[in-house]
């Protein structure tokens, strides 16, 4: 019993890291999405375009400042916390060398690519980003393997309400694209130097160059360098090819589509950030609770990510005809593609971290260097021909074809069984039937829509009994993290 209460606990722990992230990150996103609003109607689909592709080469370019090293920091420390000064300060040093690097190339990349004077001059006030970006990586990593999720959680969303208040009121003031990439730059900035100052009263990091580990940790990192790379390749190549083959208001068009879907990958991306410590620290000690984990939080997702594709899909057209206007109006097809593309983000996205955890980092690229190969090859065929929906159909191909791949890889080491997708047929059901319900109201006020089609796939989650017996004692021991007792591990 005193074993099932101790894992009870870690899944607890794992929760509650989750619902600090969850909440600080949805804050955090509520904001940055009403700046992409404002922002979309303010600047015009061609001004937007401009702002989305400097916002896209910097997510493509950061890989080269974070090289992987946040990942291992959270891994490393979590299993030892005592070298949490020698790492944060090589990591430090190391990314102060990658960002100068990462941002030089980001100013030649845009510069080579032909684009006008003016997008070269956001570029190189963007790139100053880069640094304080990784550093900001850095901190969170070191509080994470301590399970301390709030501090870098409460900081960011300090850092985007200023963020995002600043902007707003620039550009109701009538800003142009540069004013938002300085007060983008200033705000993460200030945001690292917040995370530094804290951690400061925690430890005092150690700024000695330690060669031999540099050489240790950069020769574990690359692999995962090199899988982040081709990710972020995997999901922002599409806005860079559009800025090049149909211009900058296809590229406004189908960022105000892909802006929506990136609000709700925090979903899954919070969740793998709570979970990554535990199950590092479990992957050894305690195999049950390990695959536990990975159970569980399959289920999840899928429950969360669902209703979320069916309700946008079913209410697409009316959500962006009130969130941009009737300019944007051509992104209502490429919305509802591009929302598939969640449910697979968010299963899929707990394979990467137990693959890390396993130690099988050079897999994740391999596979990954497939799927971005898929993505840029199918993107050079369908963005000339179908713009903007072409490149919205080869995401969702792309991750179809990404998320096969590493369930495949995956089943023999997890020794995952069949009867794994009874999971699904509950949220499926329920998601159908919440879908019809929302297509039969469909000229309602979108608002009641909205909370009628949430409440709807609730009850019958709840009636068709979609959480058991030990959903809802894991969902008792959040509320109440002092309690104890017995438990079915499944």
């Amino acid at each position: 019993m005193t074993e099932k209460i101790h894992e009870m606990n870690a899944t607890a722990r794992v929760a509650k890291n989750s619902l600090v992230q969850l909440i600080g990150g949805i804050l955090g996103k509520i904001l940055g999405v009403l700046l992409i609003i404002y922002a979309a109607r303010q600047l015009g689909t061609g001004g937007f375009g401009t702002y989305s592709f400097i916002l896209s080469m910097l997510g493509i370019f950061y890989i080269f400042t974070d090289f992987g090293l946040g990942t291992l920091i959270t891994r490393d420390l979590a299993r030892d916390a005592g070298e949490e000064a020698k790492y944060f300060g090589n990591v430090f040093l190391m990314r102060l060398i990658f960002s100068a690097l990462a941002g030089a190339g980001m100013v030649l990349a845009v510069a080579a690519l032909g684009h006008p004077a003016a997008w070269v001059k956001l570029t190189a006030i963007a790139a100053l980003s880069l640094f304080f970006t990784s550093n900001v990586d850095t901190c969170t990593a070191v509080f994470n393997a301590h399970e301390h999720m709030e501090i870098p959680a409460m900081v960011s969303v300090i850092a985007t309400m200023l963020r995002v208040g600043f902007s707003l009121g620039a550009l109701a003031a009538g800003a142009d694209v540069m004013i938002l990439i300085w007060i983008y730059t200033l705000a993460t900035a200030l945001q690292f130097a917040l995370l530094y100052w804290l951690l400061q009263a925690r430890m005092r990091p150690d700024f000695k160059l330690d060669g031999r580990f540099w050489k240790t940790l950069l020769k574990q990192a690359y692999p995962l360098a090199l899988a982040n790379l081709f990710s972020v390749i995997y999901f922002r190549i599409d806005t860079v090819m559009l800025a090049s083959m149909s211009g900058e208001s296809a590229v406004g068009l189908y960022n105000a589509a892909y802006r929506l879907l990136e609000f709700t990958i925090i979903l899954p991306a919070y969740y793998c950030g709570a979970i990554f410590p535990v199950v590092s620290a479990s992957y050894q000690s305690n195999p049950q609770r390990f695959l536990l984990i990975y159970r569980r939080s399959m289920k999840y997702m899928l429950m969360a990510s669902l209703p979320l594709a069916l309700g946008v899909s079913a209410l697409a057209r009316r959500f962006i005809d009130v969130l941009y206007g009737s300019a944007y109006s051509g992104s209502a097809h490429a919305l509802v593609v591009l929302m598939w593309c969640l449910v697979l983000i968010s299963v899929n996205s707990i394979n990467a971290p137990y693959l890390i955890v396993m130690g099988r980092q050079k897999i994740i690229s391999i596979l990954l260097v497939f799927s971005m190969s898929l993505n840029i090859g199918l993107n050079f065929y369908a963005i000339p021909k179908y713009g903007i929906m072409g490149a919205a159909w080869v995401t969702l191909i792309s991750e179809i074809f990404n998320s096969l791949l590493f369930m495949v890889i995956l089943s023999k080491a997890l020794a995952l069984k069949f009867k794994m997708v009874r999971h699904g047929i509950v949220p499926i059901v329920a998601g159908a039937s919440m879908y019809a319900f929302l297509r039969w109201v469909l000229n309602w006020d979108l608002g009641f829509q909205i909370m009628a089609g949430a409440f709807i796939y609730i009850a019958l989650l709840w009636l068709l009994r979609g959480f058991d017996e030990v959903d809802r004692e894991l969902f008792g021991r959040v509320l109440r993290p002092n309690s104890a007792g017995n438990m079915r591990v499944t």
